[in-house]
C-alpha cells in the first residue's frame, strides 16, 4: 500500500496502472487500486515481488517522476541494495569494467565459521556467536537508518539542471528514462566533484536493445580517489551536453548513520 501522506499529494494524478522502473531499465507495469484515501500496487504486483526476490524484511524506495511511473530501489534485511536481474543480458556483464566492493556479508560469515572451527568450549561458542550476531544487527541497524537519512538528503538537493540518484553498488546504472533523453549521442561521460576535479569514464547500453546504460570504463577510479563505499548515495546532475558532464554530490552512508 502507498502511504496515505505520500499517496494523497500525488493520488489525483495517477491512472489505474503504474510504471515501476529498476536502475536496471527492467520496467514492469503494474495495476492501481484506489478507495478513498488508499492506494495500492494490484495486478502484476506480485511478478515484480517475485522476479526481483523480494522478501520479508526487504524495503523499498519510490521516487515518484509523474504520469504514473515510479524509480524503485530495492534493499535486503542487510540494508544492501540487491543485485537487480538482468536476464541473459547478464551474461554480457564485464567484471572489468564496474567496482568490485567487499561483500561483508560474507566476511561476517567466514569470521563466524572459523570462531566455530577453532573453538572447543560450547559456552565459549554461544558467548562468541551471539556477540557476533549482536554486532552484526546493531550494524545493519546503522546502515539501514544511515542509508536511509542519505536518500533523504540526497532528495532535499534540488539541482536546477537534469538529475539522478544513485546508491552505489558493484555496477553503476543510470536511469533509463535519464540515459534515452540525454545520453544517446555520446559514450564519455566526465564527472566533476565539488572541488573541481574531473575523471573521464565512459558509458555504454546494458544490450544493444537496452534503454538502460551502464558507466564502466573509469567508474572503478572515481569511486576509489572519492573513497565511495557500497550504500554511498550519488546525486548526478548534467550541467553540459558537449561533452557530458555530470557534477557529482556525495552523501555517505557513514556520515549519517
Amino acid at each position: 500500500m502507498i502511504p496515505e501522506r505520500f499517496a494523497g499529494n500525488i493520488g489525483d494524478e495517477l491512472s489505474t496502472i503504474a510504471t515501476l522502473t529498476l536502475p536496471s531499465g527492467r520496467v514492469w507495469q503494474v495495476g492501481l487500486k484506489k478507495d478513498e484515501k488508499k492506494i495500492w500496487f494490484h495486478e502484476g504486483w506480485q511478478d515484480f515481488v517475485k522476479s526481483n526476490s523480494v522478501g520479508y524484511g526487504y524495503f523499498l524506495v519510490f521516487r515518484y517522476e509523474g504520469n504514473s511511473n515510479f524509480y524503485v530501489l530495492v534493499f535486503d534485511t542487510t540494508a544492501t541494495e540487491i543485485q537487480y536481474g538482468l536476464g541473459k543480458s547478464s551474461e554480457l556483464e564485464d567484471p572489468g569494467d564496474s567496482m568490485e566492493l567487499d561483500d561483508t556479508k560474507k566476511s561476517r560469515q567466514g569470521i563466524l565459521n572459523k570462531t566455530e572451527m577453532s573453538t572447543k568450549n560450547e559456552d565459549r561458542e554461544t558467548s562468541v556467536r551471539e556477540k557476533l550476531s549482536s554486532t552484526s544487527s546493531k550494524t545493519r541497524r546503522m546502515m539501514c537508518r544511515g542509508r536511509e537519512r542519505a536518500i533523504k538528503a540526497a532528495r532535499m538537493l534540488k539541482p536546477k539542471a537534469p538529475s539522478f540518484i544513485s546508491v552505489l553498488r558493484p555496477y553503476l546504472y543510470v536511469p533509463a528514462g535519464f540515459a534515452c533523453k540525454y545520453l544517446r549521442q555520446h559514450q564519455i561521460a566526465i564527472l566533476k566533484i565539488a572541488d573541481g576535479q574531473q575523471w573521464s569514464t565512459k558509458y555504454r547500453p546494458q544490450t544493444p536493445s537496452s534503454s538502460a546504460v551502464r558507466i564502466g570504463e573509469g567508474w572503478t577510479e572515481f569511486s576509489r580517489e572519492n573513497n565511495l563505499e557500497k550504500g554511498d548515495v550519488c546525486v548526478f546532475e548534467l550541467i553540459q551536453m558537449k561533452p557530458v558532464v555530470l557534477n557529482v554530490s556525495i552523501f555517505r552512508v557513514a556520515d549519517y548513520a
